[in-house]
Parts: structure tokens; C-alpha cells; sequence
């Protein structure tokens, strides 16, 4: 309603344009705990309105972050103004509405409205307890961090489009350090869900003491090759990394590794990757992206094949193909780009170890990888083990390889799909990879 009375007021300055207006609100509460008490307790909330406005190919973009009757005016002002000077951008349209079958929104507006602060606030202390009490030799938890985040936004444009949708989601997130016969070793992790029932606490706790005790007493091994064994976490560090490779941005810029492989065999027949913007309480679920294009299920590989890139209504023009409802904003600050729902690699019937193996638990330097040539370079944290069982537990080394030489080495998929954000991914487990040591 707000978006509605906002455009009826500006309707004189919008004579012969087409447009878009595009308002979002955000209120997030976040608390940290420290020795079982809380530290820290922090309360925001953005609002904003951004414009996008179009005539003869042209496109105007501004925003108003402090909406009033006279910035906003301003700020209509202004895209008209950028208007005239940009260069013609004809692949650029407004989304006409178009009929979808709607899924329930994700938004827990029990916890959101009703559910008392200070119940929420503690939720970091119950983070901080679950993992120190999981073992003796967890002697300090560092940013241990609850947050809510609730959000809503509406959408409407001169094509007759009008959409709004309202979410929540629940941030746990937490470093532990274990402590054993002089030395010292970290472990960090974070899981989320759209309602605060489902954020899971105990598991977060299990996964991260587990990681920062199985690390006690590493060191580096030998330089050699072997099979690796990502768990979900890692995995899905690697496909956050590497997501843009199947990118319409990429695409259009002739950076993808992907283009021109459309229904070729790019990877092991074993490996599924999907984006699904429907995706029951995914992170990134919506029935609409950020343009007003229905959100989908995109088989990106199918069983080893390439099959679809992931676009937006700009993207999609260009290369002749449809947008897939990946149109999404970073802030209201921005126009919209390609960017995944909840992108993951689709579970397997699950990996039986054979040999020695080296378990990832900790990637650092992924930030460093190159999504065009898809090589990586990055420092590791595991352990070595067989199917005995254990055999040492590994740091200071390095694990070099390529994505795209990775993803046709994957022999074993396992059944345990995790997310971690809007990113997913089971175990994977590769033939060899190169391991830098000493």
C-alpha cells in the first residue's frame, strides 16, 4: 500500500516513461555472548526505495534511502536525469506480470511479533554453552552470534506488475578453540533457517567442536597426491566460489568455461548441480526474484551434462535464452544481477572409504580462486584417515586443483545434503588431488 500512495504522488513525473520501483525494509536483531553472558545486543533497520526508469533504450537508476514526500522526488529527479545521458541498453525491460502457481513465504511471524526479545537475544548464550559443553578440551568460543533478520518488499512497475513478499531468517554462527598438550587449534561455523524452530543449534555445536578437536596435535605431511574428501561445509564453500562460472554474467562476458557446452558431459555422471527458488524454506526462496520473474528449479548439470546457465531478464535477452528468476539486488542501492537461490549439488546414494583419504575440515584462501580458469590454491586442515579409521590429523598444508578438472573427478556422492546459506552441497568425494606439504 505505502509503494502504491508513493507512485500516485510522483504519477506527473513519470508522463512517458516506463518504470520501476522496487521498496524494501529490514530490521535485524543480533546478540553476542561471551562467558555465558551477553556481550553485545545490536538493533537495525534499513529501509529504501530504488528507481529505475526507461525511455527510447535509455535506463535511469537512483535510490532514496530516507523516503520522504520531497526525496523521493529528488531521486525521480535524478534517475530522468541519468536518463538523458546514458547509452541505449535495449536487452534491458521491465518484467510483465506472469501467472505462477505461489508457495506459502517463508516468514516466522510467530518469533518476529510475538515471541518476547530477550528470549531471542539469549539464544547466543545457548550457542556458546552447547559448544563448550561438548568437550573438555573446548576452552573458549569466540563471535558467538545470534541474529534475526526480518524482511519485506514490494515491487511494481508500469507494466502492471505488483508484488510483495514478507521473510524471516535465523543466523547461528560461532570459532572454537580446543586446547590439548600445548596446542591449540580453531574451528568456525554457521547454520541458518527461515523459522527459529529450525535453527539447528545442537548440530552446529556438534560439527564445530568436532572440527577444532579432530585438528589437535596437526602437522603437515609430505607433499603427494591422494583422494580427498570434502564434507558438506567445504564443498559448498567451493560451489559459493565457483557459482559465477554458470553465471549469465559470465556468460555474456565470454568468461564462462561453460559456454558452448550445452548438453556436453562436463563432469562425472554422478554429479547434479540445481538452483531452486522454491526450494521448500530454502534461504533465498521466493515465488518472484527482485525483476518480478517466478522463481524456478534450474537443472544446471544433470547427471555430468550441462544444461543452463542461471539469468536474469538482461543476461537471458542477450544469449537468446529465458530468465531463470535469478534477478537478484544485493541492496536497494543497486540494479539487479545474476546471483543463485539456493544453488547445490544434489545428494548421492552415499561414499564408502577405501585407502587412505584426506577428510577436509577447514579451507582457507577460497576468497583467492579464479571462477573464469577455475583454478584454486588454498590452505587446508583435515585429517588423514582409511577405513580403519584415523590415522593423523593434518594442518599447514596446501590443496591445488581445478574446479572444472574437480568436478569430473568426483567418484562418491554421499546421501547427507547440508546448507549453509543458500549454498548446498552432501560429501564428494575426488579420485586425487595435489597436496602441498613438506
Amino acid at each position: 500500500m505505502e509503494l502504491k500512495k508513493i507512485i500516485q504522488k510522483n504519477l506527473d513525473l513519470l508522463n512517458g516513461l516506463s518504470w520501476e520501483f522496487y521498496l524494501v525494509e529490514k530490521t535485524n536483531l543480533k546478540s553476542k555472548s561471551k562467558d555465558f553472558q551477553i556481550e553485545a545486543v545490536t538493533k537495525s533497520k534499513e529501509k529504501g526505495l530504488s528507481i529505475r526508469l526507461k525511455k527510447g533504450g535509455k535506463i535511469g537508476f537512483s535510490y532514496v534511502s530516507n523516503i520522504s514526500d520531497d526525496t523521493v522526488r529528488k531521486g525521480i529527479q535524478k534517475a530522468k536525469d541519468i536518463l538523458k545521458i546514458s547509452t541505449i541498453e535495449e536487452a534491458i525491460f521491465f518484467q510483465k506480470p506472469v501467472k505462477t502457481d505461489l508457495i506459502p513465504e517463508a516468514y516466522d511471524a510467530f518469533s518476529a511479533k510475538r515471541l518476547d526479545t530477550k528470549e531471542k537475544i539469549l539464544k547466543s548464550v545457548e550457542i556458546e554453552r552447547a559448544i563448550k559443553t561438548r568437550d573438555p578440551r573446548i576452552k573458549n568460543v569466540r563471535d558467538c552470534t545470534f541474529s534475526e533478520t526480518v524482511f519485506s518488499y514490494s515491487l511494481i512497475n508500469s507494466e502492471g506488475l505488483d508484488i510483495s513478499e514478507n521473510g524471516t531468517i535465523y543466523t547461528a554462527m560461532a570459532s572454537a578453540v580446543a586446547e590439548d598438550k600445548g596446542d591449540s587449534q580453531i574451528a568456525w561455523g554457521f547454520t541458518q533457517s527461515r523459522y527459529l524452530k529450525d535453527l539447528d543449534i545442537n548440530s552446529l555445536a556438534d560439527e564445530i567442536t568436532s572440527g577444532a578437536v579432530s585438528l589437535l596435535g596437526g602437522k603437515p605431511v609430505s607433499t603427494t597426491s591422494l583422494p580427498v574428501l570434502f564434507p558438506p561445509y567445504s564443498f559448498s564453500q567451493i560451489l559459493e566460489a565457483f557459482y559465477q562460472a554458470f553465471s549469465g554474467d559470465f556468460l555474456i562476458k565470454g568468461k564462462s568455461y561453460f559456454e558452448n557446452k550445452k548438453d556436453q558431459k562436463v563432469a562425472s555422471s554422478l554429479v547434479s548441480i540445481i538452483d531452486d527458488g522454491r526450494l521448500i524454506n530454502g534461504i533465498m526462496t521466493r515465488n518472484f526474484d527482485n525483476e518480478g520473474t517466478p522463481t524456478r528449479k534450474t537443472h544446471i548439470i544433470k547427471d555430468g551434462v550441462f544444461k543452463s546457465f542461471i539469468h536474469n531478464t538482461y543476461t537471458a535477452k542477450l544469449s537468446g535464452e529465458e530468465s531463470t528468476g535469478n534477478g537478484f539486488k544485493a541492496s536497494f542501492k543497486e540494479p539487479p544481477q545474476v546471483y543463485p537461490s539456493n544453488f547445490y549439488l544434489e545428494r548421492g546414494s552415499g561414499i564408502k572409504i577405501e585407502g587412505k583419504v584426506l577428510k577436509v575440515i577447514q579451507l582457507l584462501g577460497l576468497h583467492t580462486s579464479n571462477p573464469v580458469t577455475g583454478d584454486f590454491s588454498v590452505g587446508v586442515s583435515g585429517v588423514l584417515f582409511d577405513e580403519k579409521g584415523l590415522l593423523q590429523p593434518v594442518t599447514g598444508v596446501t590443496l591445488s586443483g581445478n574446479f572444472f578438472e574437480l568436478l569430473t573427478n568426483i567418484i562418491q556422492v554421499g546421501d547427507d545434503l547440508k546448507f549453509y546459506g543458500n549454498f548446498g552441497s552432501p560429501s564428494v568425494l575426488v579420485e586425487k588431488m595435489f597436496l602441498g606439504g613438506v
